[in-house]
């Protein structure tokens, strides 16, 4: 019968290659025949009596015989495709066993029996000693242990590596840059204010809700005050959310998930504070240059735009067009009382709208009581609007057809300038915001009056403009 060798790569042929022997596999002894099909490195290795190893990969075999517990070696060229196992180990206790002839001896029977292979006692312990699996324990419990404190410190210095409020807390001027907050205390009074809601959000495009007290859906890949701290980031520097995701190690869609909850959140949150005030705390805050010569003034009124991607939709192309700014725009009204607090932001509405009409409709006028007087540019003349309230308009005088302004006048128009630039300075806190640098894109359209309320009321937290 023509043995063939089932090691793979090995086309030996008892027929052909005559001076090799062709060993059985030891199928009595599992544990031995366990370490030759490892060896052996064949995942379908035909068990059978008609199974054959040539003698090619008993590197430490003597003629056709082979020696106690001999296994196939790997280390020949033929066997390039097989994995070294573990090393072998003998047991410490062995009982005496017999070498009897290789195959195609006269010994070697049809059915395989031990003839054919050298026999190893099936009782034969071929596993590790209890001091050595004690060690070799020992050594991997090190290993882990080892392996556990590197990761640790990889994993301190990737946080330290990204960017988080803690590395630029003890920096107020870095608060400032990067946050709007004057200081991190500020900033902390803030986020004290909007209170244990911070932790139950339902993030935009997210079907977060809390169910038997358990929030559902993904953890959260910041805590609370790390996301308020990112929009802060995202709001005061302009940042771009891919720019965003990779300071604070987290993919750009869940940047874009968190600016647009937390600041619906803060828009929400923030209209809780009644910014407008009464005409007894006006007074009481009001400065000495305004005590002097306006007393009655409640609030120093303007307008600002915000340029805005051109609609795709022609109508409102047309009714977001500003002739002033020369391109699309979105139009706020803010007021703020003479101390220098924002007291009043309106809703945006299209940049088309005038001054007047946008007093109209912002609301503005229903808060006025009688007696008080409010102060603006001269694109606000809306003194028809105001006579019926018992209102008073301080604007800069009109030339009215004159070549020039009389002397009075001129006072007058310096007076009220040097009063109203505390309002342009107010503009200039809430366009520190560098989110209104750039045109917003139409994808922020649907947050952009959110953001221009927070921005606007997040200045209260700076000292006053005017004492």
């Amino acid at each position: 019968m023509v043995h063939v060798c089932v090691v793979p790569g090995c086309s030996n042929r008892s027929d052909r290659e005559t001076h090799l022997s062709y060993h059985c596999l030891p199928l009595k002894n599992r544990k031995l025949l366990k370490i030759w099909e490892h060896k052996i490195g064949r995942k379908n290795l035909p068990k059978t009596v008609h199974s054959r190893v040539c003698s090619e990969h008993f590197i430490n075999s003597k003629g056709r015989i082979l020696i106690r517990d001999e296994v196939p070696t790997l280390k020949l060229p033929k066997l390039a495709t097989a994995v070294l196992p573990p090393s072998k180990r003998k047991s410490p206790r062995k009982r005496p066993h017999r070498l009897v002839g290789a195959p195609g001896s006269p010994t070697c029977t049809q059915s395989g029996e031990s003839d054919t292979h050298a026999t190893i006692d099936s009782d034969m312990n071929t596993d590790l000693t209890g001091e050595e699996i004690m060690a070799e324990n020992k050594l991997l419990r090190q290993t882990i242990c080892t392996l556990k404190q590197q990761l640790t410190v990889l994993e301190q210095n990737l946080e330290m590596s990204r960017f988080r409020l803690a590395s630029i807390a003890s920096d107020d001027q870095k608060v400032t840059f990067y946050t709007g907050f004057p200081s991190y205390k500020a900033l902390m009074a803030c986020f004290k204010f909007l209170g244990p809601g911070v932790h139950s959000l339902v993030y935009w495009g997210n079907s977060r809700t809390e169910l038997h007290g358990k929030k559902m859906g993904r953890n959260r890949s910041l805590p609370p005050l790390e996301e308020f701290f990112l929009v802060l980031v995202r709001l005061r520097l302009g940042l771009f959310e891919k720019d965003l995701a990779d300071r604070f190690g987290i993919s750009t869609s869940s940047v874009s998930r968190i600016c647009i909850t937390w600041i619906n959140f803060l828009y929400l949150k923030l209209h809780e504070i009644p910014l407008w005030l009464a005409r007894d705390k006006v007074k009481s805050s009001m400065p000495k240059s305004f005590r002097d010569l306006y007393p009655t003034t409640r609030v120093i009124i303007d307008a600002t735009e915000i340029f805005v991607e051109k609609p795709s939709v022609p109508e409102m192309q047309q009714r977001t067009f500003s002739s002033y700014k020369n391109h699309n725009t979105y139009k706020g009204l803010v007021g703020i009382s003479p101390g220098g607090a924002i007291t009043f932001v309106s809703r945006l509405f299209p940049g088309s709208i005038s001054d007047r009409e946008l007093t109209r409709q912002s609301g503005f006028l229903q808060l006025l009581d009688p007696g008080d007087s409010i102060m603006a540019d001269r694109g606000f003349n809306i003194q028809d609007d105001l006579t019926p309230l018992g209102v008073r308009l301080n604007i800069p005088p009109f030339l009215k057809g004159k070549s020039q302004l009389e002397e009075n006048e001129l006072i007058e128009t310096r007076r009220i300038a040097s009063l109203r630039i505390h309002v342009e300075r107010a503009m200039e806190r809430i366009k520190n915001y560098h989110i209104f640098d750039r045109t917003l894109p139409a994808s922020l359209n649907n947050i952009a009056e959110q953001m221009f309320f927070v921005c606007a009321v997040l200045t209260n937290f700076w000292p006053p403009l005017c004492t």
